[in-house]
């Protein structure tokens, strides 16, 4: 069994922030972001506004985009 602990305190919530203010200067709404990395537009809000962890699939979509 793996005793490492995964548990770690990292505020999200920044990262979050820079992914919406990035999405609107490239003038795409949520939605349209949703569709593309197929994701619901609800987790996107979550993860813009209230720091929520993405996976690390999502996160590298979000950040290549």
């Amino acid at each position: 069994m793996d005793d490492r602990n995964n548990d770690f305190d990292f505020d999200f919530m920044p990262i979050g922030q820079a992914i919406k203010r990035a999405g609107t200067a490239q003038g795409m709404t949520r939605e349209q972001l949703s569709r593309i990395v197929d994701y619901d537009p609800r987790h996107l809000q979550a993860i813009e506004n209230e720091g929520q962890y993405p996976s690390l699939e999502l996160f590298i979509q979000l950040v290549t985009i």
